[in-house]
């Protein structure tokens, strides 16, 4: 069973029978609009990394910080992407990649939509 990473949630569940049933809910149709700005949202300051860091190093700030965010960074400053812990997961753990010698720039979400704290 495949579920989208964003917005499906999936389950497994067997009953007494030993049959297993599988439910999949989408939140895409039940989402409400929110005339909120972001700025009610009251999101933190960012955790911030250069794009020439490794996963461990940036992982290792997330856990010390207990964050689950880090926004990267290019060489001048701008924004390049951003990481998260799931994403440590999926792309990094998961592969069996070596955290301390992969570049974040190779496993983060690059070019990744911003919003303001204006915005509705």
């Amino acid at each position: 069973m495949e579920c989208d990473d964003l917005t499906d949630t999936a389950s497994v569940h067997s009953n007494r029978s030993g049959s297993v049933q599988h439910s999949v809910k989408s939140t895409r149709s039940t989402r409400k609009k929110s005339n909120m700005p972001v700025s009610k949202l009251r999101p933190k300051a960012p955790m911030i990394s250069s794009s020439n860091d490794t996963v461990l190093s940036v992982a290792q700030m997330l856990a010390s910080k207990r964050g689950d965010a880090a926004i990267i960074t290019d060489l001048n400053g701008g924004l390049a992407g951003i990481i998260t812990d799931t994403d440590v997961t999926r792309r990094v753990v998961a592969k069996n990649l070596p955290a301390s010698s992969t570049c974040v720039a190779d496993v983060m979400t690059a070019n990744p939509s911003c919003v303001s704290k204006s915005d509705p």
